[in-house]
């Protein structure tokens, strides 16, 4: 049996899970013997919660090392947070040394992050979660602790699909220049997270573009049974909508009006002109624990509906994972998605969609499955526009199935295409040895002075 640890993951988000089991796919596609996966989570007690034991056996979800051995400031107390940094150089230095003095260890260090270091210093492979927290938009200090503490027990992560960068400061591309060299093998999910990367690694080659995991998850039989049939499936007369709040939309509050206004204008069309029942329904939503709360947004929008609109609309705010969520998916006839892993998990149940861009990723992915002209985005939507392009969507639908489905397919192989990249990883367990070119921690930890790093923690996907 070889473990396989899996770090910086934040599985309250939906999305971030499906990552997860994505990966969990191809690994095993992988490797043919016996894989047991070690998830090094920002909450781990509640993700244990939602992913138990019973349901997930060979998964185990313990604390992300950065954030049970750091600390980072999470209000004004001013004397607390100087000293915090002096105490992460102390507890890096006892990292350097673990495994020296027994007294050491039991001083700096709870039985549980032993147990979770010597976890670390026994796996066969060290992968960092795919996503989108590599990004400056987020603080990415607790991202960098752990890469320092991956390079310590020589544990160099490979990281799994990405899109990341642009990284213009020059603190974040000193930091992550040595975790990305020292990286076996670098997984984007576009090139131009590739491109971002250039000066960053000494060796392009390792470098790969290949589709988000999550599609590795495609129900292929479902879609090639749909392509097969030349005629459109039964209409169910239901749509999905995700949501999000953003809080980097352009013009801020005043943006994040004139994106709802837009996804209202569209719910009243799809009662009005298209007689369907919505079903708002979002990947981040049922976790009271979680920072994120998808259903929140799609109440405020739903609560301004017209009465005769609003009749034929409901929230869901349940929890969902992966595969109940992509269950649910299959009832509509399309989605309209914000969230770009709604919008994965939905193709990979055959369902079209209307896409909705926040990030570069979503308009990356837009491309490669054909939904370029039809794209909406956050940043500048406003209601004529949904209007129309709802309107080209609904009109062109069947059409738009055959074309998006079939790019799922190759997304599909694309995907698993990883699994020939990982495979020679897994053949040959990394060495247990010292980081002793481990970069200095003194600056990072400096930088901890200032900034909220604590409302950043749970952006991954």
């Amino acid at each position: 049996m070889k473990t396989v640890i899996v770090e910086n993951t934040v599985c309250l988000n939906t999305g971030d899970a499906a990552i997860l089991l994505a990966i969990r796919h191809i690994l095993k596609a992988a490797c043919p013997g016996e894989l047991r996966f070690q998830v090094f989570d920002s909450q781990p007690t509640v993700a244990s919660r939602l992913y138990p034991t019973q349901a997930y056996p060979d998964i185990e979800i313990r604390k992300l090392l950065a954030e049970s051995i750091f600390k980072y400031p999470y209000d004004d107390n001013r004397l607390k947070n100087l000293a915090k940094p002096i105490y992460n150089r102390l507890a890096l230095s006892a990292l350097r040394h673990y495994g020296k003095s027994r007294a050491l260890d039991e001083t700096m260090f709870s039985a549980e992050d032993r147990r979770s270091v010597d976890m670390y210093r026994q796996a066969d492979l060290v992968v960092t979660t795919g996503g989108t927290y590599l990004v400056e938009n987020y603080n990415l200090e607790r991202r960098l602790n752990q890469f320092r503490i991956d390079a310590i027990f020589g544990k160099d992560p490979v990281f799994f699909t990405q899109s990341l960068g642009p990284f213009d400061k020059d603190y974040n591309r000193r930091e992550l220049k040595p975790a990305f060299d020292r990286s076996p093998l670098i997984l984007l999910r576009d090139k131009r997270s590739h491109g971002h990367l250039d000066g960053l690694v000494d060796n392009p080659g390792k470098c790969h573009v290949v589709a988000d995991s999550v599609f590795a998850l495609a129900d292929k039989k479902r879609i090639e049974t749909l392509l097969a049939a030349g005629t459109p499936p039964a209409q169910t007369g239901r749509v999905g909508i995700s949501v999000r709040h953003w809080n980097y939309v352009n013009d801020g509050a005043d943006g994040m009006h004139r994106y709802m206004a837009s996804i209202r204008d569209i719910a009243t069309a799809l009662v009005r002109e298209h007689g369907k029942q919505v079903t708002f329904v979002s990947t981040c939503q049922g976790v009271p624990e979680y920072a994120h709360d998808d259903s929140k947004t799609a109440r405020a929008i739903v609560a301004a509906l017209d009465a005769d609109v609003a009749a034929h609309v409901d929230v869901d705010a349940g929890f969902h994972t992966p595969e109940q969520l992509m269950e649910l998916v299959k009832g509509f006839d399309f989605v309209v998605a914000t969230r770009m892993h709604m919008m994965i998990m939905s193709l990979c149940v055959g369902v079209p969609v209307l896409p909705i861009a926040y990030e570069f990723k979503t308009r990356e992915l837009a491309k490669r499955v054909g939904l370029a002209d039809l794209l909406l985005d956050i940043d500048t939507v406003t209601p004529e526009e949904a209007g129309r392009k709802l309107a080209a969507f609904a009109a062109d639908l069947d059409q738009l199935r055959t074309t998006t489905l079939a790019a799922v397919l190759e997304e599909h192989a694309s995907a698993m295409s990883a699994a020939d990249l990982v495979r020679p990883l897994l053949a040959a367990p990394s060495a247990n040895v010292a980081g002793d070119s481990l970069p200095r921690l003194d600056e990072g930890t400096a930088r901890l002075r200032h900034g909220n790093h604590e409302s950043e923690r749970h952006r991954v996907a």
